[in-house]
């Protein structure tokens, strides 16, 4: 396309307004990054980026947006086939595989090997068996899939139909697929690449069911990469967004795995059929791989969204329309009310996401240590905290990155705009991984659990998200809590906190006292329990950012002011 020569120049320049907004900050944007992007990430972002740089025709997303979906699956085979060359070679990490990914923002059909078959793996195999799967999938040498999920059952993880039966006379389980409903189906990398799949099955041993467990199961040759025997898989075609993704259906007809594919680090089936597991381990430890999942959710969304109020922020800042004054310059969209009641409690949104991403990481760790040193305790809450995040992260950025395309007007419709993509790929994260709104029963139920406990007089453990039940239900009771001016809690950040935790504690008991008391059912206080969790998660959210704000170096003094400001605009704005 050629443009015509001689053409006025735009005043001001798009790089003279950004420069202009740019120049009111009052804090180091260094600093800022620093608080958003540890050093050691920036370090390795660097690094990738220097990594992938020297093979541009390689990594290159010039013309995306015009590819079919074959086309985009195959480019990102060719990006993920180089980047595992390049791990083998020794030039990348495997962590940095990952964020080469997340630089690219491509979600290639390499990536839940490596987010969800390799943790399964090194969370709930044994020693024996991480040399016979762990290894070989650590080298590339096999590729796998974590196929939970069926035509009928997806959040209902019991109710999954698809069988793994022990066969005494062979020391041997039988996978099968009993039934259509029981295809496994919306399985990420089963389309075209896996090899192998954990399979989620229901374990029956000696006639008798134990729950669903992790089986480890071939599914194409790794000679020929051909289905193998009694295997049917194959692709489920385009979908509204995540086209790179190879998601695939899986039909399991009497397919045999030896015994030591059922992943036995938490439960154990030995020659013959006897069954055991370890003392106190709690039967949710299987599903390990999902709460894992949630907090790279966690993680994704709060990355997602900042790339899009970034474009919006930067586009409302030199997009101009209407002058105030007869003469004037044509005033900034970004300054007009509308625009900005839009836009800034999303940007005091992010950057809790933001906040809370890097602190749920470290709560996951830390309770992983102590799952892996055998104290199961600290799995309910972890479990209910990331179904809560996950449904709070992914409805926050799912509906801030149409906010986003809207405030762009006519250019937020057009594909170059790269909001319509973050959009369509953000979007599944609402459903996949727990639908949210089966996730806040999750979390619902937990808090109620806890509310009983309290009113019962039993003990009740003093959690990072959970110790405001406590202060606030002495005897599972609320206590009134003291009035408070908007403009003494907007000065007084522990207040903020504190009446964000009596509200959620306040629905807790109020709900109980429904359901306990009024003999309201499940079903009938489902809505409740939305608001519920929305408020639990209000709460731990903000708890989250205002301890990663307590966290700042005295050299960053410049930050306090204005992320004191977002936390507050988080409070009035929730």
């Amino acid at each position: 396309m050629q443009i015509p020569q001689g053409l006025a120049r735009m005043e001001p320049s798009t790089a003279d307004a950004l420069s202009a907004e740019r120049s009111k900050a009052a804090f180091s944007v260094d600093d800022m990054h620093q608080f958003m992007v540890d050093k050691d990430m920036r370090t390795k972002i660097a690094k990738v980026e220097r990594v992938m740089g020297r093979e541009p025709e390689t990594f290159n997303l010039r013309n995306v947006y015009f590819m079919s979906r074959q086309e985009k699956m195959e480019h990102a085979l060719r990006m993920g086939a180089r980047l595992i060359e390049l791990y083998k070679q020794g030039e990348l990490t495997s962590d940095e595989i990952s964020i080469a990914d997340m630089v690219l923002d491509v979600n290639g059909p390499f990536g839940l090997h490596r987010s969800m078959f390799i943790p399964t793996l090194q969370n709930q195999a044994t020693a024996e068996q991480q040399a016979l799967f762990l290894e070989p999938a650590l080298r590339y040498e096999i590729l796998g899939c974590y196929a939970q999920t069926e035509i009928g059952h997806g959040s209902n993880v019991q109710g999954l139909e698809t069988t793994c039966t022990y066969v005494a006379e062979t020391d041997e389980f039988e996978v099968h697929t009993p039934s259509i409903r029981a295809c496994k189906w919306w399985i990420g990398s089963l389309g075209v690449t896996a090899t192998h799949a954990v399979v989620m099955a229901q374990l029956v041993v000696g006639g008798k069911r134990h729950g669903t467990w992790p089986v480890v199961v071939p599914v194409r040759s790794t000679v020929d990469h051909q289905p193998l025997a009694g295997v049917t898989v194959g692709d489920l075609g385009p979908k509204f967004g995540f086209n790179t993704m190879d998601n695939g259906f899986l039909l399991l007809n009497h397919v045999r795995v030896p015994r030591a594919n059922l992943l036995q680090r938490y439960i154990t089936v030995a020659r013959g059929g006897a069954v055991s597991r370890p003392a106190n381990v709690d039967p949710k430890v299987a599903y390990g791989t999902m709460v894992y999942v949630r907090t790279q959710i966690v993680r994704n969304m709060s990355q997602v969204l900042a790339k899009a109020t970034t474009v919006a922020v930067r586009y409302t800042s030199v997009r101009r329309q209407f002058a105030q004054r007869a003469g004037a310059a044509e005033t900034p969209v970004l300054d007009y009310g509308m625009v900005q009641f839009r836009l800034i409690p999303l940007l005091a949104q992010n950057y809790a996401m933001l906040a809370t991403s890097q602190a749920f990481v470290a709560h996951y760790t830390a309770a992983m240590r102590e799952l892996n040193s055998g104290n199961f305790a600290p799995l309910k809450e972890l479990h209910a905290t990331a179904c809560a995040l996950k449904r709070w992260t992914s409805d926050v950025a799912v509906a801030g990155i149409d906010t986003c395309r809207h405030v762009c007007g006519g250019h937020g419709f057009s594909q170059f705009s790269g909001l319509n993509e973050f959009y369509a790929n953000a979007y599944p994260n609402i459903i996949w991984e727990g639908d949210n709104y089966v996730l806040s029963q999750q979390t619902a139920r937990f808090l109620l659990t806890h509310v009983r406990a309290l009113r019962q007089g039993k003990p009740v453990e003093d959690s990072q998200t959970t110790g405001y039940l406590r202060r606030h239900l002495p005897a599972g009771r609320i206590q009134p809590a003291a009035r408070r001016s908007v403009a003494e809690l907007v000065a007084d950040p522990e207040a903020q906190l504190e009446l964000l935790g009596f509200r959620a504690a306040a629905l807790a008991a109020a709900l109980v006292d429904r359901m306990d008391n009024e003999g309201q059912t499940w079903s009938r206080s489902l809505v409740a329990m939305q608001r519920l969790c929305d408020a639990h998660s209000d709460y731990v959210v903000a708890a989250y950012f205002r301890r990663h704000i307590s966290t700042l170096p005295a050299a960053s003094a410049s930050l306090q002011p204005v992320l004191n400001k977002l936390a507050t605009l988080l409070f009035l704005y929730v």
